[in-house]
């Protein structure tokens, strides 16, 4: 297990030497947002809660590295096969994800994701979920950014939970797995963990639920690396 030390360090500098104007979260969302839409640099930039100069920088880099191209018709930057295969990547582990219009902490914009591996592929077998305790998604999230997280399960009896067998979800959120089943229709294989972030903005919610989420996986951030 990669200590939080390094694991913050990593998030924060990357492989870029010294600490960057953008942080691999800002890199990994706008990826997968350019991989939804293709996007300007001004969009890109309101999306991620980021400078101008920041975005720059992502997007040089981005190109530099062959992740993105930008298109003759003006429809903005695109993936580039590389940038695709990064985002297939994440996707094989975090198949769904999108805002939760469900006010769980007051005053607070909440984000999910579902964590999976059933939607693997066999070219991405080797990567299986770890164990995490719920107090460690929390310090990964709360490190970047979030200010307060709610992960959640399938029970032995297909209800929607928490990973703790002695607390019960109803007695907390009475609506919440009603909301996620009959509003979201989302169906949950067994084994998947649904993560939901909530910070003071959307963007940042967003972003903490991507980079603490790859690290629910041996192997995903190694990968992530090598196409980086």
């Amino acid at each position: 297990m990669i200590p939080l030390s390094e694991i913050v360090h990593w998030l924060k500098t990357g492989k870029r030497g010294a600490r960057a104007e953008f942080t691999d979260s800002d890199l990994l969302t706008a990826l997968i947002l350019i991989n939804e839409e293709p996007m300007g640099r001004y969009k890109l930039q309101s999306m991620l809660g980021l400078t101008d100069s920041s975005t720059k920088s992502l997007l040089n880099y981005c190109k530099k590295k062959n992740l993105l191209e930008i298109s003759s018709t003006r429809m903005g930057h695109f993936l580039t096969s590389s940038g695709k295969n990064l985002v297939n990547l994440v996707y094989s582990k975090i198949p769904i994800h999108d805002i939760l219009n469900y006010q769980i902490f007051p005053n607070l914009n909440h984000y999910f994701l579902l964590i999976s591996d059933n939607f693997s592929n066999t070219a991405h077998h080797n990567i299986r979920r770890v164990e995490l305790p719920s107090w460690k998604f929390r310090d990964l999230s709360i490190a970047y950014g979030a200010e307060a997280i709610l992960l959640l399960t399938i029970d032995e009896k297909e209800k929607l939970n928490f990973p703790e067998k002695e607390m019960n979800l109803a007695e907390y959120f009475p609506k919440l797995e009603d909301y996620f089943f009959r509003e979201i229709k989302l169906l949950i294989p067994s084994n998947s963990l649904i993560l939901i972030t909530a910070a003071k903005t959307i963007e940042v919610a967003r972003k903490s639920a991507f980079i603490t989420a790859i690290y629910a996986f041996d192997g995903l951030i190694d990968q992530i690396h090598s196409l980086l």
